[in-house]
């Protein structure tokens, strides 16, 4: 008998035990039986899909769209010493064969891959050879033009099915309404899925909106009273950069990280948050993918995210290690009608489209009939700029041409420098000794890296050309002619975003606009809901649970709205007795909870629970370690 779920639990992982939910639903992955597994954020789904994978023999595939996530999953499960590789479109033809040769040979237990790189011929010749056992869709909401993130490569997947008839699919994904997950089955050709929900709440996290035309003083106030680790989103890298300042000047040491910063300064700034030695990182939406700081108390958004969906997988980065944490959304009265004028300004008219494809294709060079499978590095400024074309327009034409199927944008991710031998030794060693400019970085490299005939190694150029005694730009140029000859592939590091082209470049492209009305639409749509989440007069938490889960649910008791008609059901004349009488008896010393409720008589009970639970929530009583109950000094 094979080693079981648990035991592989504990020997890759150090937990004795499953969170609730995962032990069933992978124990169904392992029956071969087609999975739909809606998990909130932080709610552990790639366990669920790594622990089959090694239970199961062969490989397998694991679909993600997010290049960065799938890198560090692969990274994390490489420590565990559970062999994994990434396969995205940042990879070049050589890295993608190599690749896929060592997958023939077996030796990988899951192989992640980006859906446009599923969708190509060069990986689907390989595919009826590989030994696959299961195949995993992360992010499964892509796949709807009703989700809030889709992604048309995604359409691809259900063909694989005919490929490989006989294997399951398990599809996870954090946010799905009840007709996302309809399209989702029908999609992916699931067949009589087991559909896993955990609940959508959250009772840890306490919810709230706020009104107010002075969002900057408000969040320097709740960030001063809260003082621990948090997050605020804003929608524009500027505005990153202005609010980190102003918290940081009136005495709040605070990151700021977008998009925009060099990938090693990206890297510092996380880490000093992650460590604490910043409290607060005010960041754009490029910030948190694959960030796990269990203890973040307060995520605060400085305006309405355009979908519902994006807000919650936003706020649920919080409190994720199960201890109180609040999200925070601010608004003003015309945040919802500017985000509606930039959802209709982001689909560009066809004679803009037509501009930014030729610039584009020009910038690279491309000419007609080819281009397909390339990938291009995206410098967004870099295009605008030399063909006069304002940045969002190019921005959002590029986008819209995603959808049409025209190419895949990635997002941006640091891939270091690598290199690999095309050559043998012995006509890499015959070669050196024929050509001396090359003689002495050829020597260096053989001494510094090994493996380099076998696979792609990540190279340090700088210290390369320490130890030539040359200028890294020497080296780098030594490597590209190298390159050109087709003795080795050299891939040089990069931190923009890839452009893959699905198609080759044309003399009239084709522009369906009325392809992209759904995503128009449901834009508009999920926008309308974060207007009515905005105005709803019932329970937060409650809304969210009716959204994601289809159902009713009680009121949590301590979103704003619940601790509003908590107050206001309470006289306020006896709220302010009650606060002066359990003042006064709490002291200097403090009390317990029953021996507080002692000095009651019984039939003040309910009332005495109401304004304990308000004080508490608004951090007037505190509670210590012994449970004993203290009155803010």
């Amino acid at each position: 008998m094979g080693i079981s779920p648990k035991e592989i639990l504990k020997k890759y992982w150090g937990y004795d035990n499953f969170r609730p939910g995962q032990e069933n639903l992978i124990l169904d992955v392992l029956k071969g039986r087609d999975v739909l597994a809606l998990l909130p954020t932080g709610g552990g789904k790639s366990i669920c899909y790594q622990v089959p994978a090694i239970a199961l023999p062969g490989t397998t595939l694991v679909i993600s769209p997010l290049v960065s996530l799938m890198k560090d999953q692969v990274d994390a499960l490489k420590q565990r010493d559970i062999p994994a590789v990434c396969i995205h479109s940042g990879l070049g033809w050589h890295e993608l064969r190599l690749t896929m040769e060592n997958a023939l040979r077996g030796r990988y237990k899951l192989i992640y891959l980006s859906p446009e790189r599923l969708a190509s011929d060069n990986f689907r010749e390989y595919l009826p050879n590989l030994k696959i056992s299961l195949l995993a869709v992360d992010e499964a909401h892509c796949i709807s033009q009703w989700g809030h993130d889709f992604r048309p490569p995604y359409l691809k997947i259900g063909e694989i099915r005919e490929l490989l008839p006989n294997i399951p699919v398990a599809a996870f994904t954090a946010s799905a309404t009840e007709k996302v997950q309809s399209e989702i089955i029908e999609k992916l050709r699931l067949v009589k899925p087991a559909v896993h929900k955990t609940r959508f709440a959250r009772e840890n996290l306490r919810f709230s909106v706020v009104e107010t035309e002075n969002k900057s003083g408000y969040l320097l106030k709740a960030l001063k009273k809260l003082n621990s680790s948090s997050i605020v989103f804003c929608d524009t890298r500027r505005e990153t950069e202005e609010l980190a300042r102003y918290l940081s000047e009136a005495g709040l040491p605070t990151g700021f990280y977008h998009a925009g910063l060099s990938q090693s300064e990206r890297v510092k700034r996380q880490e000093a948050w992650i460590q604490n030695q910043t409290k607060s990182m005010v960041c754009t939406n490029a910030f948190g993918m694959g960030v796990d700081k269990p203890d973040v108390r307060l995520v605060i958004h400085q305006n309405p995210p355009a979908s519902p969906e994006a807000y919650y997988q936003e706020a649920g980065r919080a409190g994720r290690d199960g201890e109180t944490s609040w999200c925070i959304l601010l608004y003003k009265p015309l945040d919802i009608e500017q985000s509606r004028q930039k959802i209709l300004a982001s689909f560009p008219d066809k004679a803009t489209l037509e501009r930014v494809y030729l610039a584009i294709f020009n910038f690279f060079g491309i000419s007609e009939g080819s281009g397909v499978g390339r990938s291009l590095e995206f410098d967004l400024i870099a295009v605008a700029k030399k063909y006069q074309i304002p940045q969002l327009q190019v921005l959002n034409s590029v986008l819209n041409m995603e959808q049409l199927g025209f190419w895949s944008l990635s997002e941006s991710i640091f891939s270091p420098s690598r290199l690999y031998f095309i050559w043998p030794y012995q006509d890499i060693y015959e070669f050196k000794l024929m050509h001396v400019r090359y003689e002495l970085l050829l020597d260096v490299i053989l001494r510094s890296y090994g493996g380099i005939f076998d696979n792609y190694v990540t190279i340090n150029e700088k210290l390369l050309a320490r130890r030539m005694h040359k200028t890294q730009e020497e080296v780098m140029e030594l490597l590209r002619e190298l390159a050109k000859k087709q003795l080795l592939d050299y891939l040089p590091n990069t931190d923009k975003p890839l452009i893959y082209l699905l198609e080759p470049r044309v003399a009239n492209p084709v522009f369906d606009l009325s392809r992209l009305e759904p995503l128009r639409r449901s834009r508009l749509e999920a926008l309308n809901v974060m207007a009515n989440y905005l105005e709803d007069k019932n329970c937060r938490s409650a809304f969210w649970q009716k959204y994601f889960g289809g159902e009713d649910a009680e009121n949590c008791g301590h979103c704003d709205i619940c601790i509003r008609r908590r107050k206001k059901a309470l006289n306020g004349i006896q709220l302010r007795e009650y606060e002066g009488y359990i003042r006064d008896l709490l002291g200097n010393s403090g009390l317990s909870r029953m021996e507080l409720m002692k000095q009651f008589p019984e039939e003040n009970a309910f009332e005495l629970r109401e304004v304990l639970r308000s004080l508490m929530d608004d951090k007037t009583i505190l509670v210590d370690a012994n449970q004993k109950l203290y009155w803010k000094s």
